[in-house]
């Protein structure tokens, strides 16, 4: 008879404890991780950075913040990767913790290019904004210039086209493009400022203090002479777009003037559009003219035909041209711009009452201003480093 041990009467009690603690090690195995949740999927919290990640997009934070939106679109992908990664795993197996932290990143990255793209789209709309204003206050004040003063063609399309670009920069930065806006802008404002110094250069001499005190000179000798004589006497200011009628000394009257429409520049030759300056005379009342009426005068005098000869040497004049003739006093003015060949125009109505007032004879002392009219204000501002002018008188010639 066989003895049993104590081992073969519990060796099946042993195994089957193993197999229960193998059991249950198997099943705490697969429970565990589903009891502590790092199988839950962060489905919320993917759609949510998936949203975030749409609207970063339509805020135009691919534009404004490029660096910014790369980072975000990979930091979505990878944490998009990760959770797909641990979706197609058995249940026990999976564990999302990783893709929270993922998900958590992508959502810190997708504000930051929101962030960034607003900070980035204010600060270029703000110098949108700013650029704007200084294009529309260059191109309005050469715009002011070139009413006052006639441009010459090559300043004429610079200003067209200063605001043209004015505009389109204007359409830019309405359809939000305002990194393009300022740069347009700033070529409006550019184009502008260079028609500006050109005319400013053109209006140099009307603050001359040389060639100003010579103008005030002969307007006083004039005020004298008619102050000494007790006679009717005329000082036309062409900056001024002025005719003073002085009768013992005294201004008796004063007329609006159209002049040449080049005038800036004193009378060279003819065909130059420009109104002499010099001291002239009435040399004939004319009644009836092709502008109304006039009054004639004796250009070119001496000083004139010296100056030239002078300019003709110096070859500043072709030598084909001539120095002109037939300026005059006469109707047809009051169009407020200056459109004459040279000649001084009144309103038929002034020089209805400035005809009888003189005669043949009576002085007429033509100069470019007394200082005080725009083109001097425009020059003399430029040289204080604004230029800006302020008012004064409008019309002009010459060809900045």
């Amino acid at each position: 008879m066989i003895k049993s041990t104590f081992f073969s009467r519990w060796r099946w009690r042993f195994f089957g404890a193993g197999v229960g603690l193998l059991a249950l090690g198997a099943v705490t195995a697969v429970i565990w991780p589903i009891a502590s949740g790092r199988t839950d999927s962060p489905f919320f919290s993917r759609k949510s950075t998936q949203e975030l990640l749409a609207d970063v997009r339509r805020s135009g934070a691919p534009k404004w913040a490029p660096d910014e939106m790369v980072q975000a679109e990979a930091a979505v992908k990878a944490a998009f990767a990760a959770y797909r990664f641990e979706e197609v795993k058995l249940l026990p197996l999976r564990d999302f913790r990783g893709v929270r932290d993922a998900l958590d990143y992508a959502t810190y990255k997708c504000q930051s290019a929101l962030a960034a793209g607003n900070r980035n789209r204010m600060d270029a709309r703000a110098s949108a904004d700013e650029a704007l204003a200084a294009a529309g206050r260059d191109t309005g004040r050469t715009g002011d210039v070139a009413d006052a003063m006639h441009l010459g063609a090559y300043n004429r399309t610079l200003l067209q086209k200063s605001q043209i670009a004015l505009r389109e920069a204007q359409i830019m930065y309405d359809r939000g493009d305002y990194v393009q806006a300022a740069s347009k802008a700033g070529e409006a404002g550019a184009q502008s400022r260079v028609v500006s110094q050109n005319a400013v250069q053109a209006a140099a001499r009307y603050a001359d203090p040389s060639l100003v005190g010579r103008w005030r000179r002969m307007i006083d000798e004039t005020v004298g002479w008619s102050r000494s004589t007790g006679n009717p006497a005329l000082v036309v200011l062409k900056e001024n777009h002025r005719v003073d009628l002085y009768d013992n000394g005294r201004v008796v009257r004063s007329y609006q003037a159209d002049i040449g429409y080049r005038s800036i520049n004193d009378k060279q030759r003819s065909g130059d559009a420009a109104t002499p300056e010099g001291r002239y005379k009435v040399t004939a009342k004319k009644s009836a003219s092709h502008f109304y009426r006039a009054l004639a005068i004796n250009y070119p005098n001496d000083d004139d035909r010296a100056e030239f000869d002078r300019l003709k040497r110096a070859g500043v004049i072709p030598r084909g041209a001539s120095p002109g003739g037939l300026i005059e006093i006469h109707g047809e003015g009051g169009r407020n711009k200056d459109w004459t060949n040279g000649c001084v125009a009144l309103s038929n109505k002034d020089i209805d009452d400035l005809f009888p007032r003189v005669g043949v004879g009576t002085p007429v002392t033509i100069v470019g201003g007394d200082g005080q009219g725009m083109f001097a204000k425009l020059a003399r501002m430029q040289v204080g480093g604004n230029n800006t002018p302020s008012g004064g008188s409008g019309g002009g010639g010459g060809t900045p």
